[in-house]
């Protein structure tokens, strides 16, 4: 009974039920009480016709028995049931009473009293009808009888049995009420009917379409034609849910571009519900702890990363933000501890999400890689406290010669002069060297540096490096293996030979003055493969990986060369900048070995990102 159709059945089927019952009680109650009025009007005219045919019986002298004649043939022309008559006192005193004369009850009492009495009364499953009517001494009555005129002499009293009567009223009725059962049973099945069509289906239609709305299915539309308030109601609830598709697939575009933005993150990225559990994460997420999707999703927030500080204490309740900040977004820094085994300094910012109550519905969180930065960082002090130093000692050689040839009380001859003089100029020489490689390497990360390329043949290029540094090879012993067969590049020449120039340098410096230094270029495919060789003292494995990187030095017994570690940073981006590709080989204890590439068809290399500023 819980739903709407049986509800209006109900419903319908009780007025029709009440319709029905109203009728049949209206008709019986009715027709017994018309039938009543009929039959007591009936038996009184049948009863003013026994007693004429009576009191005509009399004035002829017929006495008792002509009364008895006349009753005989009253009851033979079937209207009457019964019909005799009741003597009262005056007849009683002149001729007495015979048997079933005398008053039988009330009524032939009333009407030995003068009253004109009738009754309906039940006898064996039907009704009879009785009427008593007085008999009065008339004035012809006088010369038989002695009584006055207007005396009450005696009554007839006539019954009428409505047996027949009744049946055929009873089967008048059935018939009447069948053919209105059937009319109302008709009537219902067409109110059925109509209510089914015009009510009942519209709506299980909207209930329909609103539980499959409620589903996720905001395509479903409503198809009512009843051209009535139910139509309307479904063309608003279609125009709703059209509404509701177009704000939902705004919603879920939106809500692809966050999840597609959150996923392409380099950054690891999670989120978090109200009870500090991980509901969604990235695939950054994933490679940093170095579990899958399906592990990460459910844990408390304290055993996803392990949050600590350099001493390894514990900072995920001490830094947590769902117990200690109420600020929308906020961030701490700590150490976590990678699936690669290293610990990561990192920087956590999160950003509190709340429900349409202002409630704290979650956290997002975002770990970002301060590696990187901590490194430049490191480098940036290295750089200062190695360029310092590297500027320091010439400045001081500088200062510390022109102030012993500026003493007055001194005189110095022209050799000592000329030989100071020497060793500002070469001081000076080592502070521009610096100054011009940290300038040109700035140049090259700001991508402030354009390429002047033009087409330059392999022997030029390697000539013009080693003129640049005759000084430094003069007492040294360059073997060059030159192919005959290199084709030209089209190159900055100018960049190429700084590369060139940077290797010979290194080589010179971290090598015996009595080894060589082999100089080579041969055609690899689309490429002049260039590669300067030495005899030194190696670099170790674990430093070839960031040999390149600015500002970075392998120390170590023997390795007293000056230097600020930019050269082979400069000689990478130059050589990027050309397409190209460069790497180092080196053994410990016997030498190093760097090459590089340089693209026959002078593509330029992909543009430079800086990495330090």
């Amino acid at each position: 009974m819980n739903g709407l159709y049986p509800k209006i059945m109900l419903l319908v089927g009780g007025v029709f039920a009440v319709i029905i019952i109203a009728i049949v009680v209206f008709v019986y109650v009715s027709g017994a009480s018309e039938m009543e009025r009929e039959w007591l009007a009936r038996a009184k005219t049948l009863n003013r016709v026994a007693f004429e045919a009576l009191y005509a019986s009399l004035l002829h002298g017929g006495g008792r028995e002509g009364n008895r004649r006349v009753l005989a043939r009253l009851q033979e022309t079937g209207a009457f049931t019964k019909v005799w008559v009741v003597k009262g006192d005056p007849l009683v005193r002149e001729f007495g009473a015979e048997p079933g004369e005398m008053p039988q009850d009330e009524l032939d009492l009333r009407a030995l009293a003068g009253e004109e009495v009738g009754e309906i009364r039940r006898e064996e499953g039907y009704r009879v009808v009785r009427y008593v009517t007085p008999l009065r001494v008339q004035a012809e009555c006088q010369r038989c009888h002695q009584a006055q005129v207007g005396t009450v002499a005696g009554a007839i009293s006539a019954e009428i049995s409505l047996r027949e009567y009744e049946s055929a009223l009873r089967q008048r009725r059935d018939v009447l009420l069948l053919v209105l059962g059937g009319g109302l049973l008709a009537l219902g099945l067409l109110t059925f009917g109509a209510l089914q069509r015009l009510v009942i289906r519209p709506l299980q239609a909207i209930q329909r379409g609103t539980a499959a709305i409620a589903q996720g299915d905001l395509d479903h539309r409503l198809q009512v034609r009843t051209g009535d308030e139910l139509e309307t109601l479904s063309r608003e609830f279609n125009r709703m849910a059209q509404r509701l598709r177009e704000s939902y697939g705004r919603v879920a575009e939106e809500q692809s571009k966050i999840l597609a933005a959150i996923e392409a993150s380099q950054d690891a990225i999670w989120v978090s519900d109200a009870d500090r559990r991980v509901v969604m994460v990235n695939s950054a997420l994933e490679r940093l702890t170095g579990q899958h999707r399906e592990e990460l999703l459910g844990q408390p927030c304290r055993d996803l990363l392990g949050l600590h500080d350099h001493d390894g204490a514990s900072m995920c309740n001490s830094a947590c933000p769902y117990l200690h900040s109420t600020d929308d977004s906020g961030r701490v820094e700590g150490c976590i501890s990678a699936a690669s085994g290293m610990e990561v300094w990192v920087e956590i910012s999160y950003g509190r999400v709340t429900d349409p109550a202002g409630r704290l519905a979650g956290m997002v969180h975002i770990v970002r890689d301060l590696t990187q930065r901590k490194e430049i960082e490191q480098l940036k002090d290295e750089f200062i406290s190695k360029v310092s130093h590297e500027l320091r000692t010439p400045l001081s050689h500088i200062k510390g010669f022109a102030t012993t040839l500026l003493q007055t009380d001194v005189e110095w001859d022209a050799a000592t002069q000329r030989d100071f003089l020497g060793s500002i100029n070469r001081e000076a020489d080592r502070l521009a060297n610096l100054v011009e490689k940290i300038l040109h390497l700035s140049s090259l990360e700001a991508g402030g540096l354009p390429m002047e390329k033009e087409w330059y043949q392999v022997n030029d290029l390697v000539d013009g490096a080693l003129q640049r540094r005759r000084s430094l090879t003069a007492d040294r012993r360059i073997d060059l293996w030159l192919s005959p067969d290199l084709p030209a590049l089209f190159v900055d020449g100018r960049e190429i030979e700084i590369v060139l120039m940077n290797l010979i340098e290194n080589a010179v410096k971290y090598s015996d003055p009595g080894t060589p230094i082999t100089l080579s270029a041969e055609r690899q495919a689309d490429q002049v493969l260039f590669s300067v060789a030495d005899r030194g003292l190696g670099i170790p494995a674990e430093h070839l990986e960031h040999i390149f990187e600015q500002f970075y030095r392998v120390n170590g017994e023997g390795r007293r060369a000056p230097g600020t570690g930019l050269g082979l940073a400069i000689c990478k981006r130059i050589v990027e900048a050309h397409g190209g590709h460069i790497w180092v080989e080196s053994t410990p204890g016997v030498g190093s070995r760097f090459y590089f590439g340089v693209p026959l068809d002078g593509t330029d290399g992909p543009t430079i990102s800086p990495e330090f500023s």
